[in-house]
């Protein structure tokens, strides 16, 4: 069978055209209704305004109003999803002026400055599905994918309670990973919480255990006040500052597990 490419863009153009509203909206602005819809089942706006060289196309500040209706602002666009989301408007093309997101294009480009602008907005408004608890879930998922991609499901133990260690099962290891000399106790480290506590187990098991080596693996040691990392590195053997640096937490393990 032989697909009717004309036939099949006049139909998809139609389409599009029809689906898509366009209404005055005061004196120098247009309103344009694109076919693409958000978590609240809406379409998303765009609103268009006629610059000398081009146009200005803007969401007028409702994205991050939508998000504001569920979540505080301030807490959910800082550390990790604050990078995030400078990393999709760079990525879609947009910038963002006192809430306002919005593109700048030529005359002849207001469907590619429509559609980056509703691609934008899309990306931006998943990341209020980005919760406490799911980006603590992907921080741990990645970092046990990392530790099972190197170390044989033999040499590995998540959740380790170290043997005869007082009150062990309250000082328990992220990931026991076993080398050819002293034991290696990786912990994952996500934020201020953690940090603490990973700083009490391992003051607990320097005293208690028998010899081995720790690495902290941080989501990202920016995250976590500077005070509360010092203790932790004064207490741990290494570090990695962040999961992103994915090669250097392999090197890592792999120096011990060759030693």
């Amino acid at each position: 069978m032989t697909i009717d490419v004309e036939a099949l863009r006049e139909n998809l153009c139609h389409t599009f055209c029809r689906d898509v509203g366009v209404v005055a909206h005061g004196e120098k602005t247009i309103a344009v209704s694109l076919p693409m819809t958000g978590r609240d089942g809406d379409n998303f706006m765009a609103y268009v305004t006629e610059m000398n060289a081009g146009w200005r196309v803007s969401d007028m500040g409702s994205t991050l109003m939508r998000l504001s209706y569920e979540h505080d602002l301030a807490k959910l666009l800082s550390g990790a999803r604050e990078r995030l989301y400078q990393a999709v408007l760079g990525e879609s093309g947009l910038a963002e002026a006192d809430g306002e997101l919005f593109i700048e294009v030529a005359r002849d480009s207001l469907p590619f400055g429509l559609f980056a602008l509703g691609q934008g907005i899309t990306r931006v408004e998943d990341l209020g599905l980005w919760t406490r608890p799911r980006v603590e879930s992907a921080f741990y998922d990645d970092l046990g994918e990392i530790i099972s991609s190197i170390v044989p499901a033999e040499s590995r133990t998540e959740g380790y309670v170290v043997p005869h260690v007082p009150d062990a099962e309250n000082y328990p290891v992220d990931y026991f990973i076993k080398t050819g000399r002293r034991p290696l106790y990786v912990f994952g480290v996500l934020n201020r919480d953690k940090a603490r506590l990973t700083t009490i187990i391992l003051q607990h098991l320097s005293k208690y255990a028998e010899s081995f080596e720790s690495m902290i693996v941080y989501a990202d040691m920016d995250d976590v006040p500077k005070l509360d990392s010092k203790r932790l590195i004064i207490a741990a053997n290494d570090i990695v500052p962040s999961i992103s640096d994915r090669a250097a937490i392999v090197q890592k393990i792999q120096h011990r597990l060759a030693a």
